[in-house]
């Protein structure tokens, strides 16, 4: 956990403030939840076969999902029990406890990883490459939604 504590740790602190102003411009931060979103999310969930599926836009909290920003093709804990500095997380210990998680970044055009699609499972499962091709197609459409927006506004 140190050495990926240190990476996180690394790369927040070299590309935190473009990333984080970046992701300001795009005004999707704390925003009401978002149909658009909302569709993707679910047609990820039913297309992967799992019961929970995530959009999600990262700022400075400590997360699973800020985790998976520092990796350029995402993270993958297909067992938590396997990574036990992660059971601290109330998500993932205890009854209501996650026992799987997956998660691809969001990348801008200025190449800045401001968001994650993720799936999450109760049970234990492989994370396959054909699922990982999946959510970066699905990032990649909620990356033209998101270049849209900027257009209209900037447009507008």
């Amino acid at each position: 956990m140190r050495q990926l504590e240190k990476k996180l740790r690394k790369s927040i602190a070299s590309d935190e403030r473009s990333r984080l102003e970046n992701l300001k411009n795009y005004k999707i931060l704390y925003t009401k939840s978002e149909p658009v979103f909302d569709q993707l999310a679910a047609f990820t969930a039913k297309m992967l076969n799992t019961p929970i599926a995530l959009i999600n836009f990262v700022d400075q909290e400590s997360s699973l999902c800020s985790l998976a920003i520092i990796n350029e093709s995402g993270i993958a804990f297909e067992n938590f029990e396997q990574h036990p500095y992660l059971m601290s997380n109330a998500l993932i210990a205890g009854e209501s406890g996650l026992g799987f998680y997956a998660a691809v970044p969001i990348t801008t055009d200025e190449g800045l990883r401001v968001g994650t699609v993720c799936i999450v499972d109760k049970k234990h499962r492989k994370f396959l490459p054909q699922e990982q091709r999946k959510m970066e197609w699905v990032a990649g459409m909620v990356k033209k939604e998101i270049n849209r927006r900027m257009t209209n506004r900037i447009m507008a």
